[in-house]
C-alpha cells in the first residue's frame, strides 16, 4: 500500500510512481512520459517528494515500494515545477502563454493564423492540443524570468507528408523512443550537445533517404507540434471523431478518424487500441483522406448510350441492369468479387449469385483466363482490372467501383460504390473479424455494395435481398453459419479497389517512387 497526498491507495510492484498515481486519478504533470512508452525523466515536471528520501524524484521514472509516503503537490514542488517549466519556455515560442492578452485573443481571434512559421499559439496548428499550454494554463504562468533563446532553425518540409518544425521542440525524447524502442526503427536520433541539442536523423539526412516507414508515430506522441501532418493539421477542432478499421490490407489495423465540413480531415491509431505497436502503415496514416476526398470519385449510375456515358437514377439503372442480366444464360455470367467487401456485401453477393443460378465467381486476376475459356458475356465486377480488353468474348461489362479505375472506359453500367470509411460491416482479418463504422456520407448516389445488390434483386423480383441494414445481414448470416475468411491482401499491396493509391496521393507516388529507385521496399 501507498500513501499519495494523504491518500491510501493499492499497487501492482513493478509500476512507477506516476503511473500509479494516474491509476488513481491524481494528477502529475509530465510532458516526456508517454503511456506507450518506457519512462524516460526527461522534462523533470513529475518531481515529487518521497518523505525519508533526500531530495525530489521523478515520479515517472522512480519503481512504487510499499510503504512509501508521497507528496506530489505542495508550495516547495510547485516553485521547483515552475522554475524547470520557464526553462523550458525559454526555448519554446511562447509569447502567446505569457500575454496579458491570451484571453482576449482567444475569445475574439479564435481561428488559427495560418503562418509558415509558428511564432506563437495564435500560429501554432496545434494549439488545441498542445500540451505546453495546457501546463502553463495549469501552472498559471504570466511571466518568465530567464532571457528567450530562439533556436532559428529552417522548417523541414523537404519530405513526403511531414512537416518539421524543431523550434518548437522540447527535447522530451518521445518521438525519439517511439521509433526506437516501440517501432524498431532508430531513424530518430539526438544529434549534438547543450543549446544546440536537437533531434533528427543521423548525418541530417531527408527521412525519405532513410529507412522510415512514415508510420506517423513520431507525430502522434510529439506534445508541442514541433512535428505534423502537412495535410492534416488546420482544420482546428474536428466536428467529429469515429474509430474504424482499416480496409486497406488483412492486419486489422484500428484507427480513430476526424471529421470535418462531411470530409475525413485526419487519421490516427485507435488510441483505445492499446498494443506494444499500434502504429498505423503510411497509407492509412497519410493517405486516406487525400484518397477518399478525391475529385473524381464516381458518384452517379451511368449506362452507355450513343457511346457515351450518361448519370441516372437509381430506380432507372436497376432496371436496365436486370434486363440485362435476364437477356443472357447464367452460365454466361460472371462475377468479380473484390477482397475489398466488407463481408455483409460478399455474402449478399454470393446469395444473389446463387439465386440467378450464376456459378462463376471469381476473386484474383488469374481467375479471369476463364472468361475466353467459358464464353463470358457479361461481366459484373467490383474492382478495376487489368487487360479485359483483351477478351474478345465479353459483350457487356458492368462495373462497380469507386474510382473510375482499369476497365472503366469498356463499361456499359457503371454503379458508383461506397468506399469501406462510408458504411457499416464488418470485415474479417488477421485479427478475426473486425468492426466497420460509417466515418462520412458516400459521396452523392453512391452506396453501400450490398445496397446495389439489393436494388437489382428487388428489379429481378427476388425476394429474399430485401434487407434494411447490416444486422439484419449479420444475423442472416449467423443463422446460415455463413463463415468468411482472410482477405488475402498485405500491407504492401498499393491498391484499394483497382484504384492504385499513389495515383490520388502526390506525396505518397513520391515515396514509392523514390523507394524503387533505391530498389528498397518502403
Amino acid at each position: 500500500m501507498l500513501v499519495i497526498d494523504g491518500k491510501k491507495v493499492p499497487f501492482v510492484e513493478g509500476k512507477t510512481i506516476l503511473e500509479i498515481a494516474r491509476e488513481n486519478n491524481i494528477h502529475i504533470p509530465t510532458l516526456c512520459a508517454h503511456e506507450r512508452l518506457p519512462s524516460f525523466g526527461a522534462c523533470r515536471l513529475c518531481m515529487i517528494k518521497v518523505h525519508g528520501v533526500p531530495g525530489f524524484m521523478n515520479a515517472c521514472t522512480t519503481p512504487a515500494k510499499d510503504g512509501m509516503v508521497i507528496t506530489t503537490n505542495n508550495l516547495e514542488i510547485k516553485k521547483l515545477r515552475r522554475a524547470i517549466f520557464e526553462l523550458i519556455l525559454s526555448e519554446h515560442p511562447s509569447s502567446c502563454m505569457i500575454c496579458a492578452q491570451a484571453e482576449h485573443c482567444d475569445k475574439f481571434n479564435s481561428g488559427i493564423m495560418k503562418a509558415g512559421v509558428i511564432t506563437g499559439c495564435n500560429t501554432c496548428p496545434n494549439k488545441d492540443m498542445c500540451e505546453v499550454r495546457a501546463i502553463a494554463e495549469e501552472l498559471n504562468f504570466k511571466t518568465i524570468r530567464f532571457p528567450i533563446f530562439y533556436k532559428e532553425l529552417p522548417i523541414e518540409r523537404n519530405d513526403p507528408f511531414f512537416d518539421r518544425d524543431y523550434n518548437l521542440c522540447i527535447h522530451c525524447g518521445r518521438c525519439v523512443r517511439v521509433c526506437q524502442q516501440v517501432e524498431g526503427a532508430h531513424i530518430l536520433v539526438f544529434t549534438k550537445r547543450g543549446h544546440d541539442t536537437k533531434i533528427g536523423t543521423s548525418f541530417e539526412k531527408p527521412h525519405i533517404e532513410t529507412d522510415c516507414k512514415f508510420c506517423g508515430q513520431c507525430i502522434d506522441v510529439c506534445p508541442t507540434g514541433a512535428l505534423s501532418a502537412r495535410g492534416q493539421k488546420w482544420y482546428q477542432e474536428p466536428d467529429d471523431r469515429v474509430r474504424t478499421t482499416c480496409m486497406l490490407c488483412n492486419k486489422g489495423c484500428r484507427f480513430e478518424m476526424d471529421v470535418k465540413w462531411g470530409r475525413i480531415v485526419a487519421v490516427r491509431p485507435d488510441p483505445d487500441y492499446k498494443t506494444l505497436k499500434t502504429g498505423i502503415c503510411v497509407k492509412g496514416r497519410f493517405c486516406l483522406p487525400t484518397f477518399f476526398n478525391a475529385v473524381d470519385r464516381i458518384r452517379f449510375p451511368r449506362f452507355l448510350q450513343n457511346f457515351k456515358l450518361y448519370p441516372t437514377n437509381w430506380d432507372e439503372i436497376g432496371s436496365h441492369v436486370a434486363e440485362l442480366l435476364e437477356a443472357y444464360p447464367p452460365s454466361k455470367i460472371a462475377l468479380y468479387l473484390t477482397n475489398f467487401l466488407t463481408d455483409e456485401s460478399d455474402y449478399v453477393f454470393r446469395k444473389f449469385a446463387e439465386m440467378m443460378e450464376i456459378t462463376n465467381i471469381y476473386t484474383t486476376v488469374e481467375d479471369l483466363t476463364q472468361i475466353p475459356k467459358k464464353g463470358i458475356k457479361v461481366l459484373w465486377t467490383t474492382e478495376g482490372l487489368p487487360g479485359l480488353k483483351n477478351f474478345k468474348t465479353l459483350e457487356h461489362l458492368i462495373f462497380q467501383e469507386v474510382f473510375p479505375s482499369e476497365g472503366y472506359e469498356l463499361a456499359d453500367v457503371v454503379l458508383p460504390a461506397a468506399a469501406f470509411t462510408e458504411q457499416f460491416g464488418t470485415y474479417y482479418t488477421q485479427r478475426g473479424p473486425m468492426p466497420i463504422q460509417k466515418v462520412v456520407k458516400a459521396p452523392d448516389l453512391a452506396l453501400e455494395d450490398w445496397k446495389i445488390v439489393c436494388k437489382i434483386a428487388q428489379e429481378l423480383d427476388l425476394s429474399g435481398l430485401n434487407y434494411l441494414d447490416v444486422d439484419e445481414i449479420e444475423q442472416e448470416m449467423g443463422r446460415v453459419n455463413y463463415k468468411q475468411k482472410v482477405r488475402p491482401v498485405d500491407e504492401y499491396y498499393l491498391k484499394y479497389r483497382g484504384t492504385p493509391i499513389a495515383e490520388k496521393v502526390p506525396d505518397f507516388k513520391i515515396l514509392l517512387e523514390y523507394r524503387k529507385n533505391r530498389a528498397k521496399p518502403w
